[in-house]
């Protein structure tokens, strides 16, 4: 005879021991399932907090000049547009955020703007090598200078840029002379008269001609210009007109010779980029760099050309003085022993500076 409650008791032991099972399974399922949801949900959150993120772009020009109405809107729109708006740009023109071109780029390093635009020319001894490409003789244009900045950049000048996050690196127009009274036709017609270098850098350069060179911030030079402090300003022809209008001081302008170019920059701060979101960081990467920079110099550039055209051809409030071949080797010869007085000094200090000249300009 068989015992029910013997055989029931087998039942129900074997029947709690599968609930156990399934209980445990369960309890597996939804742990892993809850592993899941909160990793989503973190992953939410990051992508909802870069949502609204809004960086700050501190410039020292006014709105009307060309890094403000061209450069930095095409970053801009480069950047919402492959994020879907979750990454922009709010520009701080006419040193908003502190006054000073020189500070530039200290301002990003302690992040009073995550990205700032500057000059490497306001701050040369941070840029020894890169002031090497931005000598005479290295290239006609805004476009090519910038071209072969970046030839060069992984090899010679990368090491420079170590404490920042590089969107672009590009050069405006080779200079020409403006004078406030004399005209210059000759190497000549230069001495003694006190002339703004572009750069300290160049300072032997303009001084090398039988000049008087001192260096001050463009945003001075108007004025300087206008009140005989300065006797002329050695500068891209993209100052002529629009933006800093020294056609109104000035009286003549002179081309001809081989001039020095202005490096300029956009930095941001390397924390900040490197706290971004690999969706952000993906998209900074993608609109900065050379191709970025080649942009920025052609719009620049255009713009310069365009100017120097004007003066060249409509004698816009100014008398245009082209060089002679004679007048232009006179300059030149001057200037070619004030580049290598330039680069022996940089050899002295460890760089092999004509080694990057030379690479720059092939």
């Amino acid at each position: 005879m068989i015992n029910i409650n013997k055989y029931n008791s087998v039942l129900t032991g074997k029947t709690i021991n599968r609930g156990n099972q399934m209980t445990k399974k369960r309890l597996i399922l939804i742990s892993v399932f809850a592993a899941i949801f909160a990793h989503l949900v973190l992953f939410d959150l990051k992508q909802s907090s870069a949502i609204a993120k809004e960086l700050k772009v501190a410039t020292f020009m006014g709105a009307k000049h060309p890094v403000n109405r061209g450069v930095v809107p095409h970053l801009a729109k480069n950047l919402a547009k492959e994020t879907g708006g979750s990454l922009t740009l709010k520009l701080y023109p006419g040193g908003q955020l502190g006054k000073g071109p020189k500070a530039q780029y200290k301002r990003v390093i302690e992040n009073v703007a995550e990205i700032t635009f500057g000059v490497h020319g306001y701050t040369p001894k941070l840029f020894p090598r890169s002031m090497i490409v931005a000598q005479p003789g290295v290239g006609n244009s805004s476009q090519e200078v910038t071209k072969k900045f970046w030839r060069v950049y992984n090899k010679y000048l990368a090491s420079e840029y170590t404490k920042v996050k590089v969107l672009a690196v590009f050069s405006n127009w080779p200079a020409v002379l403006i004078t406030r009274k004399k005209p210059v036709s000759k190497v000549g017609d230069v001495k003694g008269l006190k002339i703004r270098a572009p750069s300290p850098s160049n300072i032997p350069q303009v001084n090398g001609w039988g000049a008087a060179a001192v260096f001050m911030p463009v945003s001075k030079i108007y004025n300087s210009l206008q009140t005989g402090v300065l006797d002329g300003v050695y500068i891209s022809p993209g100052a002529l007109y629009k933006p800093w209008r020294l056609s109104e001081p000035g009286e003549y302008v002179t081309a001809g010779m081989q001039g020095p170019t202005s490096l300029t920059y956009l930095f941001m701060n390397k924390k900040v980029f490197d706290g971004l979101s690999s969706a952000h960081k993906a998209a900074i990467n993608k609109h900065s760099g050379a191709a970025y920079s080649d942009f920025a110099a052609n719009f620049w550039g255009t713009i310069d050309a365009g100017q120097l055209a004007t003066a060249k051809n409509e004698q816009k409030g100014v008398k245009f003085i082209q060089l002679n071949a004679a007048a232009a080797a006179e300059f030149n010869t001057a200037t070619a022993k004030s580049v290598d007085q330039f680069l022996a000094k940089r050899e002295k200090a460890g760089i092999p500076a004509r080694e990057i000249y030379n690479a720059a300009r092939r």
